[in-house]
């Protein structure tokens, strides 16, 4: 009430202002001073309102260039234009706004002088609709027509010089993140164990070393890095658990690094838990300099943490909740010169998502233990890799891996490391790129798992048919490839498939048979097969936006001659038809490829976000599965991929038969795993190939499907096969086999 007394008091002070200075020819505060004086009296007071609303609409416009010309040259003088565009950018900035719109009532002229009166209304983002009633916009008549006698009362009437406008932000707790089971992936509410050691009072380095790499799921070269620097004596920081794992651990801290209750501390922050999808999860982080205006205008507090990765990035909008906030305009002093809107928070609602966090932990332990087992041979060259499982039911993604992965709290200020802007900094600068999700950003050629495409191509087009038989030799060449003669996979072996059909030329991975499908398809159509690729989901975005991907390409003729300035070739359809050459693919295309043969032929749009609620009450968003297309192929010609893929482990010559062999005999289950094997080379024969292999299982009423690469390591046969088959065994609760005696000895660079 007393903000209104007040503006009735200005405004009321105003008229008499206007009425004085019609008598006396003068002006008083900012309507006085000669420069402002034109004689001429035939300004009008139409005129006056043209000035007046062409103001008003460059101000709902915010073009402030436009509305500083049209303001006094005493005006003018008080202000500069950055000055006065400032002004308006903070009242901006405070209200949150988002536009205005502007209601003129009526107007009046009083000598050289005039007034119109307005009401406006700001839509903001944290207020909802403010009104503003009963507002009087200044004129003034000058040389150049009718002025804005402007000051900073136009913005709001109580902000005289020396008055601020202020917004009090109030932050709402932000929301969790869960798994499809209701398990914390992130939560505001938790807390974490801090663990320190001593290297003296450690009964062995090495045995602690060892012990941690596996706690703290960090490869045992990155431990000893850690351990480094420090002198015996020392206390120093070793990294954080949570609390279940540390009271799961309590004696092993204690048998391995003689770390106790002592060495430990709790304390609150946003706990991800265990490091657990931190690709798919992201982080929070400090808002950066240049998103402080977009976040100022949504209310934020300018120390506020926002989502800077993943779902916590994409889901800010619902995790953060909606900010409250007071708007007051205070007086020099610090008194309340009037109270303009308050606005309550809102909770910040939970993030449930598809991933299961048993599931994602272990394919998580897998990855490490590859690596660590095989530190003497392939891992040496790998710099990193990636897994992705779906179901194929419904396109949810059921586990998605980036190896190597980061600790995601690192990036909260509160982080207790002893140098956290370094670590940052060596993790933005890593070679491996562990910031990079390497299931939907790392591009590679899809080696033969690209066969899946050539095979559907080649029968549902009609160019070859399930009977098409060929003699696969080792070697193949044909006239019109610039490379002449091109070898088999099995040339090294100094054997050959011999005479196959189309099912076989699938489960052995025959090049040769192929390549000479590639010369039929390419003289049906050149553009045949990469249209299949895109139909298929490679080469083309997947349809989700909750994680940053990367759509890369498949090649075809008019792409490859704007890149190399060549026309198409034999010897291009060749290198598309097997999966190399000019293509740029990504894991989670490969799953969604691989779950549509198995469901027979629905292309899912991949899911990460089961549902948004607050615990108690509706979801506000409920996801339900996308289709994204249906492959119109006949029949045939998924049972012929299907069975192919099926006889990769079953088939004596099955290029994943030697994987899976001891496998089912030692597992003992009706578990058949169905899938193809690819080594996609990298062009020049020292960097080692990227190890492929994807699958669906089981083959009776299929459920998961699994797309693994491992980057420069060896064969997909030897690497990223038994990483899927450790996959699957933790799938079905399955115990763990070994891991192949290769790893130890070194891969032979044979086979798919």
């Amino acid at each position: 009430m007393m903000a209104h007394n007040l503006r009735d008091v200005i405004i009321g002070c105003l008229m008499i202002t206007l009425s004085l200075t019609a008598c006396s020819g003068t002006n008083t505060g900012t309507l006085s001073g000669q420069n402002d004086l034109n004689t001429s009296p035939q300004l009008t007071l139409e005129q006056a309102d043209q000035v007046a609303e062409t103001f008003l609409k460059a101000w709902q416009e915010t073009d402030y260039v436009t509305m500083y010309s049209l303001i006094s040259p005493n005006s003018r003088d008080a202000y500069t234009e950055t000055e006065f565009t400032d002004e308006y950018e903070n009242a901006a900035t405070q209200l949150t706004l988002i536009t205005l719109q502007t209601t003129t009532i009526s107007s009046l002229r009083q000598g050289t002088t005039a007034a119109m009166m307005y009401d406006v209304t700001f839509q903001t983002e944290v207020f909802g609709d403010l009104t503003d009633a009963g507002r009087t916009l200044r004129l003034i008549e000058t040389p150049a027509g009718w002025r804005i006698a402007w000051s900073r009362m136009d913005i709001f009437p109580e902000l005289a010089e020396g008055a601020r406008l202020e917004r009090s932000p109030q932050m709402p707790n932000r929301g969790n993140i869960y798994d499809r089971n209701g398990y914390v992936l992130a939560d505001q509410e938790g807390s974490s164990i801090v663990l320190y050691g001593v290297i003296q009072n450690m009964p062995s380095e090495n045995r602690c070393i060892d012990y941690l790499s596996g706690l703290l799921r960090r490869e045992r070269e990155d431990i000893e890095d850690l351990f480094a620097p420090w002198n015996p004596e020392t206390l120093f920081f070793l990294g954080e658990i949570d609390p279940e794992t540390y009271q799961r651990e309590q004696s092993n801290l204690i048998a391995n690094c003689g770390i106790t209750a002592d060495d430990t501390f709790t304390r609150p922050t946003r706990r991800y838990f265990a490091e657990l999808a931190p690709h798919i999860v992201g982080y929070v982080a400090q808002i950066q300099p240049e998103q402080v205006e977009e976040y100022a205008r949504k209310g934020y507090d300018p120390d506020a943490l926002i989502g800077q990765m993943g779902i916590e990035q994409s889901y800010e909008e619902y995790l953060a909740g909606k900010p409250g906030a007071n708007l007051v305009i205070y007086a020099p002093t610090g008194e309340v010169l009037r109270e303009l809107a308050q606005s309550d928070a809102e909770p910040g609602q939970s993030v449930y998502l598809t991933i299961d966090r048993d599931l994602q932990e272990a394919v998580q332990n897998a990855f490490l233990e590859a690596y660590s087992y095989s530190s003497n041979t392939w891992a040496q060259t790998s710099p990193g890799a990636a897994a992705v499982v779906m179901d194929v039911k419904t396109g949810e993604i059921l586990a998605m891996v980036s190896y190597p992965g980061f600790n995601p709290a690192l990036f909260n200020p509160d982080y207790p490391g002893q140098n956290r802007g370094a670590e940052i900094q060596a993790l933005q600068n890593d070679r491996r790129t562990p910031l990079l999700n390497r299931a939907t950003q790392s591009l590679h050629p899809a080696g033969s798992v690209f066969k899946i495409v050539s095979t559907a191509a080649g029968l549902d087009s009609g160019v070859y048919t399930a009977d098409t038989h060929y003699n696969c030799t080792a070697v193949w060449s044909n006239p019109r490839d610039v490379l002449a003669q091109r070898y088999d996979w099995i040339y090294d072996y100094g054997d050959n498939h011999g005479w196959i059909d189309f099912q076989h030329a699938l489960t052995y991975s025959c090049d040769p048979y192929y390549w000479e499908l590639s010369v039929h398809l390419n003289d049906t159509d050149e553009n045949l097969l990469s249209n299949y690729a895109y139909l298929m989901g490679l080469g083309v975005s997947s349809g989700q936006n909750d994680i940053e991907e990367d759509v890369g390409y498949v090649q075809n003729p008019e792409e490859h001659f704007r890149r190399s300035g060549y026309r198409w070739s034999i010897g291009e359809a060749a290198n598309l038809v097997i999966g190399q050459g000019q293509m740029q693919i990504t894991p989670l295309q490969i799953v969604r490829m691989v779950a549509a043969v198995a469901n027979g032929g629905t292309l899912w749009t991949p899911q990460f976000v089961d549902k948004v609620q607050l615990i108690g009450e509706e979801p506000v968003l409920d996801t339900q599965p996308i289709a994204t297309s249906v492959l119109d192929f006949d029949p045939e010609v998924f049972e012929v991929i299907q069975e192919a893929m099926c006889q990769v482990t079953l088939d004596p010559n099955g290029t994943a038969r030697f994987i899976f062999e001891p496998w089912y005999q030692f597992q003992e289950t009706d578990v058949v795993v169905c899938a193809k094997t690819g080594t996609a080379q990298t062009g020049d024969e020292i960097t080692k190939p990227h190890a492929w292999f994807a699958a669906f299982v089981p083959q009776d009423d299929p459920e998961i499907a699994i797309a693994v690469i491992v980057e420069n390591s060896c064969e997909g046969s030897e690497v990223s096969a038994p990483i899927t088959r450790r996959i699957i065994e933790d799938y079905f609760g399955l115990p763990h086999s070994e891991w192949p005696s290769l790893w130890i000895t070194g891969c032979t660079d044979l086979g798919d």
